[in-house]
């Protein structure tokens, strides 16, 4: 269900103006649900929130900058639920615990993961270098408790080797989202016998992608 639209006046407080970029932020995230990528405009987005597109420019430089926003807020809930299944694996070096933790924390973060699938190809395109060196501070903090506990984990990794295996295995999982959950379509055809073999359940492919590339990143040390 949509949330209720307010009627805005001129936003003058910090706490107006926090309130205001709150209210932005969550008609992104309903329309993202609702509608994907293609139905998140800035048209659509300012009418779900109750503001004027001119309104818009005054807090964000572009779509494009609305969605990386949205992308930090995803990012710190994500990565505080993958630090919380990465404190409660009880065997250091355990690589499938951690595989395993690292896909379940993948599973239903939906905006997440489509929004991190389009961060280099779509999201950076629009935005000026300061957006794009602030998003890339403000993420790089969001994740780093993530990092530290991955090297607890995986004690031969260390902090830097944490790091990029991070990203790497976000960057390759988030990308899977969208073939993991296809279109009415494709879910039709992937229901024929000859194309059982294409049909990937996300969890269970990225717990797969996670186990091999952690052992293999482990094997060269």
């Amino acid at each position: 269900m949509s949330p209720r639209k307010k009627t805005w006046k001129r936003a003058r407080k910090p706490e107006q103006k926090a309130e205001r970029i709150d209210a932005i932020l969550e008609a992104a995230g309903v329309l993202l649900d609702e509608q994907g990528l293609e139905g998140t405009g800035l048209n659509a987005i300012a009418r779900q929130a109750g503001l004027s597109k001119p309104n818009l420019y005054v807090y964000f430089e572009s779509r494009e900058a609305i969605l990386l926003q949205l992308l930090l807020k995803e990012s710190a809930s994500w990565a505080k639920s993958f630090k919380r299944r990465l404190d409660q694996i009880e065997k250091a070096g355990d690589v499938d615990a951690v595989a395993t933790a690292f896909a379940d924390s993948l599973t239903r973060r939906r905006r997440f993961c489509t929004l991190s699938a389009s961060l280099a190809s779509v999201f950076e395109h629009n935005v000026g270098p300061e957006t794009v060196a602030q998003f890339k501070r403000e993420f790089l903090a969001i994740v780093q408790p993530c990092v530290t506990a991955l090297s607890e984990a995986l004690p031969d990794l260390s902090d830097e080797d944490s790091s990029r295996a991070l990203a790497m295995l976000v960057m390759s999982a988030t990308g899977m989202w969208a073939h993991c959950h296809p279109s009415a379509s494709v879910k039709v055809v992937l229901k024929q016998p000859e194309f059982q073999h294409v049909k990937f359940d996300f969890q269970e492919t990225v717990s797969r992608l996670a186990a091999c590339f952690l052992a293999g990143e482990l094997s060269k040390l």
